[in-house]
């Protein structure tokens, strides 16, 4: 698993991960958005945007946890940006609160920034070297004569770089960012069996650490925000201010500290202004006036993009190029977008950072390496021909230029990205969401258009909303003449409507006679969520004359037949009286005879 998932159960098929994620590494395949690694930049844009909390982010804590459990040295890099979530005046404070939770020690990453910010300074002004030179180099005379050097302290950048932009790789600076300089430290002061843990604001670190170039230097990165959630697990609280405590940058100077013996050491307080635009530029004692025509600094996606797209076209003139991928820097990172505001927190790491460095850099004969390399990690994308992406818009009812929104409901800048995304099996066609409210439409229509069944659609206070042809023609009426007008109009008998609406229990086929000339079965539901009831009545006039025909002849034919029944049985008695009478004639005439024979 990748530094950011989704959770299934949460996503909402919304796009909005897709429309916000700039590189568009979301994959939707059914009706789930999923993160695809090879394409992800860790910008986290998909993280603050769901509204849902789908996106799931790798969780270190538990490797710390076993790292302490297992009696290892545990070694805490804190991000400079640490004053814009915790207010505090002390990194002695910070120090304390990881003493609570188990870590052996704890410095400022801000160590491995000043460092970082040397050695930008040194490939600068060294011009195109490669490499980095243990020695300082004189400037070259015009700065803007160089090709365009882009810091590499952000690994969002490094990813876009690498991922999208991989011709552009010879401009990215070969040094480590902040973080691996200063986990490089601490292993040369700890020893390799030490835990290193970076604590940041950062998503991005999570992938960084385990990139192939610079992994094995820090062991789990835990953001700001997964920090405050262990302190509320284990009850432990941010320590307050001790006046009057030195170390570890308690002092409040009144004035900025005095620079360093070594004219070419930052000022000890820029280091700790990494975490906003131009603070690595001025670690790199260069130019943040932001009218200097030979530094470019920006933040934010679409801005670093703009400028990568300035220096792959050759007409953007820089020495050097500071990108941070969170708008207004570090101080905005993916676990700080709960915070009052950027400038709030802006304004807590520069009070912050006026306070006297805890601790001078060591010469440069002592820093480990900041050397890195770089790959091409670009994934291609296939080409589709014209053909297969206008078979794709033919799906969704666009069969030409004027049909094409281009409204980026479904993520995607034009109705043609999203059908390349289709094909390649980015996107599903059923992300248009113009095309599938048309078709629900459409089909509702149909039904309401062919339905032999008269079908009302009315609200609470019974009052009719729409009806459909079938219903205009059985009550004689228009659609448009009878909506917002009440039931009774065309309905006069309503107390089954008022039955549905009081109890919710829906009402089926009850046989309702409405005129003497129509007879209907009517069916009444409520709609849930929506304020309205819809009933469907079919008329069955002509059955029920039927039937009630069929009932006359059936009581008729009984009366009939009770008649003849009636009938039958006088004839059978009449009958059997004269077959009585005659019977006791023959009786007695035979008898006289049989007499008359026996005497003769």
């Amino acid at each position: 698993m990748g530094v950011v998932s989704t959770n299934p159960a949460r996503c909402q098929d919304c796009y909005r991960c897709v429309r916000t994620c700039p590189v568009k590494a979301i994959r939707v395949i059914s009706n789930q958005a999923e993160v695809v690694d090879d394409l992800c930049i860790i910008c986290a844009s998909c993280v603050r945007a769901c509204p849902q909390k789908a996106k799931v982010i790798r969780d270190d804590l538990l490797s710390i946890k076993k790292a302490l459990a297992a009696g290892r040295t545990v070694i805490a890099s804190v991000a400079p940006s640490l004053p814009a979530y915790f207010e505090m005046t002390s990194f002695a404070q910070m120090e304390q609160l990881l003493a609570d939770l188990g870590f052996a020690a704890a410095g400022e990453t801000a160590f491995g920034a000043e460092m970082v910010g040397l050695a930008h300074h040194e490939l600068v002004v060294r011009g195109q070297g490669s490499g980095i030179s243990p020695h300082p180099v004189p400037p070259t005379t015009d700065p803007r004569q160089l090709k365009p050097i882009i810091t590499s302290s952000c690994p969002v950048v490094v990813n876009l770089v690498e991922k999208y932009y991989p011709d552009l790789i010879p401009h990215l600076a070969p040094i480590v960012s902040p973080m691996i300089a200063h986990g490089r430290y601490l292993r040369q002061q700890y020893g390799d069996d030490a835990f290193v843990v970076f604590i940041g604001p950062c998503i991005a670190k999570k992938g960084e650490i385990v990139d192939e170039a610079v992994s094995g230097v820090v062991d789990a990165v835990l953001t700001f925000t997964e920090l405050g959630q262990w302190m509320q697990e284990v009850g432990v609280a941010f320590p307050a201010a001790q006046p009057g405590v030195r170390g570890q940058g308690s002092e409040v100077s009144p004035h900025p500290a005095p620079p360093t013996t070594d004219p070419r050491q930052p000022t000890p307080h820029t280091a700790r202004l990494s975490p906003v635009e131009g603070g690595l530029v001025g670690t790199a004692l260069m130019d943040t006036d932001i009218l200097a025509s030979h530094i470019v600094i920006a933040s934010g996606m679409e801005s670093c993009r703009n400028v990568l797209e300035g220096v792959r076209s050759g007409a953007l003139e820089a020495c050097l190029i500071e990108l941070m991928a969170c708008e207004g820097g570090c101080i905005n990172g993916p676990a700080l977008m709960n915070q009052e505001s950027v400038a709030l927190a802006r304004q807590r790491v520069i009070a912050y950072a006026t306070r006297r460095q805890p601790q001078q850099l060591p010469t440069r004969d002592q820093w480990p390496s900041l050397e890195r390399i770089y790959r091409d990690r670009s994934v291609p994308i296939p080409k589709f021909t014209a053909e297969q992406i206008q078979e794709v818009l033919h799906r969704v009812k666009r069969y030409s230029p004027e049909d094409e929104l281009n409204c980026g409901a479904c993520g995607y800048d034009s109705c043609r990205q999203k059908a390349t995304a289709v094909l390649w099996g980015m996107a599903e066609v059923t992300m248009c969401i113009p095309y599938m409210r048309a078709r629900a439409e459409s089909l509702t229509n149909v039904v309401m258009d062919v339905t032999p069944d008269a079908i009302l659609v009315v609200d609470k206070t019974l009052h009719m909303q729409d009806i459909s042809p079938s219903a205009e023609r059985m009550f004689h009426c228009h659609r448009r003449a009878v909506q917002g007008k009440p039931l009774r109009e065309i309905i006069p008998i309503m107390d089954d409507f008022l039955a549905v609406r009081d109890t919710g229990r829906p009402l089926l086929n009850k046989i309702v006679r409405l005129r003497d000339d129509l007879t209907v079965a009517q069916s009444i539901m409520s709609v849930g969520g929506e304020n309205l009831m819809v009933a469907i009545l079919r008329d069955v006039t002509e059955r029920e004359q039927h039937r009630e025909k069929m009932e006359r002849i059936r009581t008729e034919t009984l009366q009939h037949t009770q008649e003849v029944i009636n009938k039958q049985m006088r004839v059978a008695h009449e009958i059997a009286g004269l077959l009585g009478e005659t019977t006791a004639e023959t009786k007695t005439l035979l008898t006289r005879l049989v007499r008359l024979m026996k005497e003769s």
